[in-house]
């Protein structure tokens, strides 16, 4: 493959990224681009090969299709697992890889932890303590309890590892049943509901795409164990939030921590934000520090491969999402 490539990248912090590709790629023709407005003009006039993308920094997801229907461009790399804002795309023509598994230890910490400060009730305190009131409520150790993970990619199978470490009994969903590390049952995407019975503890984790959108819904919670904890990280549209408010009126679930809405930013007169069984978190489940740097150094791999001819990770499939 000739080294003629125009590589694109789409990032409001510019700065922080620039010596990194300096340093990997000092005879590769490189753009930063920091302002939206700017993007057709750019693509326009720098007819870009290849793209690394943040997405909505700067460039909001809905320009995503834009940029990878533009006719010089060859591969975009989106940086972000979900891709279901890229479009429709032709993979004989296009390439589109995403960045699965670059921070799946990082989210997989924040699941875990979270699931473990519910259990513990950490939640409820933090209500009596603006209340400040001393009351203490007996919790129930994890050894053996039902934890399911819905999507085990790159994510679901790093929370299978911390769960498995806390002695929880673990199952979970992937398209395909197959063995997988530290998961004592693994059912298709087909039998979500076999995976989700009795479970006491569900961590979402799976990409959206038309089958799994809207796929926690009230059968889903219905299927749970009573007072069950429950967590997505994943996208906010695969579950049905009036089901899940349904779900946290009636005590069906007992807690839950949600990363992902259906409209981000939630809007501020949405009901999850005032209820007491519900902690928000601002889609920030693996925002670590350097975060853009790490997603920078999986792209300036995958360049590398790209430069060099080779088969690319990460490569995701238009018709599955993923």
């Amino acid at each position: 493959m000739e080294h003629d490539h125009r590589v694109l990248i789409t990032n409001d912090k510019p700065e922080a990224l620039a010596p990194l590709f300096k340093e990997r790629f000092p005879d590769l023709t490189i753009r930063f681009l920091s302002d939206a407005d700017t993007l057709d003009a750019t693509l326009a006039e720098f007819n870009p090969t290849v793209i690394f993308a943040y997405p909505g920094e700067p460039v909001p997801k809905s320009k995503f299709p834009v940029m990878i229907n533009h006719p010089s461009v060859q591969w975009i790399s989106n940086s972000g697992a979900g891709v279901e804002h890229m479009g429709q795309w032709n993979s004989k023509e296009k390439i589109v890889t995403n960045a699965s598994g670059v921070n799946a230890p990082f989210l997989a910490q924040y699941a875990i932890a979270a699931h473990m400060s519910a259990n513990i009730g950490m939640p409820l305190y933090a209500r009596q303590q603006r209340q400040k009131l001393w009351r203490m409520e007996e919790w129930q150790p994890f050894d053996d309890r039902r934890f399911c993970i819905i999507g085990l990619g790159n994510i679901g199978q790093a929370v299978a590892g911390y769960a498995k470490a806390l002695n929880l009994r673990v199952v979970g969903t992937r398209g395909i049943a197959r063995p997988t590390p530290n998961v004592d049952e693994v059912y298709d995407s087909d039998n979500i509901m076999r995976a989700l019975t009795g479970a006491e503890f569900v961590s979402v984790h799976t990409a959206l795409t038309p089958e799994t959108k809207g796929m926690i819904s009230d059968d889903a919670f219905a299927a749970m164990a009573d007072g069950a904890i429950f967590l997505n990280a994943s996208r906010g549209a695969v579950v049905d939030e009036d089901a899940l408010l349904r779900a946290l009126d009636s005590g069906k679930v007992k807690t839950a921590i949600l990363d992902v809405f259906q409209q981000e930013p939630l809007p501020k007169d949405h009901p999850l934000w005032e209820h007491e069984s519900v902690i928000v978190t601002p889609h920030m489940a693996d925002s670590v520090k350097d975060w853009h740097v790490n997603n920078a150094r999986a792209f300036c791999d995958n360049l590398d491969r790209w430069l060099a001819g080779d088969q690319l990770q990460n490569i995701v499939d238009p018709k599955k999402g993923y």
